[in-house]
């Protein structure tokens, strides 16, 4: 009688082919996975950015408020040039900060219009740096009323 032996375990050609498609698997995963690993930092150095320009806003409200509560030129003077770098306010973690537009205005007829005689109202824009699209917009105002010329 003859016995035949089951055959046990697997051909080379399966093994190789087992390991081709695993190895086929693993690239497509690195690649899809790679991208999106990479690009997790960029929330958080956003949220960075933003919180040291919240806090720059925040102290140059708290030294307005103190130092400047009804002076607004006297503040104006104080906050420095536009498109310049600055730190005066960005003590604390803030950082440096660019002041990108500050600019005298009065309501008329439910608009805010840009004048040079007026006392009551100050808006002041800060950025980062030169370069970039994140901006934060604050009025001050004064309780002096005037709006001279108007």
């Amino acid at each position: 009688m003859t016995r035949r032996h089951a055959a046990q375990g697997f051909t080379l050609l399966e093994v190789i082919m087992t390991f081709v498609i695993f190895a086929i698997v693993c690239l497509v995963a690195v690649t899809t996975f790679n991208r999106g690993m990479t690009r997790t930092d960029i929330p958080v150095k956003q949220l960075q950015t933003d919180a040291s320009l919240q806090l720059v806003l925040e102290n140059m409200i708290a030294d307005k408020t103190k130092t400047y509560p009804t002076n607004l030129v006297g503040f104006n003077a104080a906050l420095g040039a536009t498109d310049t770098v600055a730190s005066k306010y960005g003590t604390g973690g803030g950082g440096n900060y660019i002041i990108s537009q500050k600019e005298f205005v009065c309501p008329i007829s439910g608009n805010f219009v840009a004048t040079s005689g007026t006392n009551q109202f100050l808006l002041v824009t800060i950025k980062p740096s030169s370069t970039s699209g994140v901006s934060l917009t604050y009025l001050f105002n004064s309780s002096n009323n005037s709006c001279s010329g108007h």
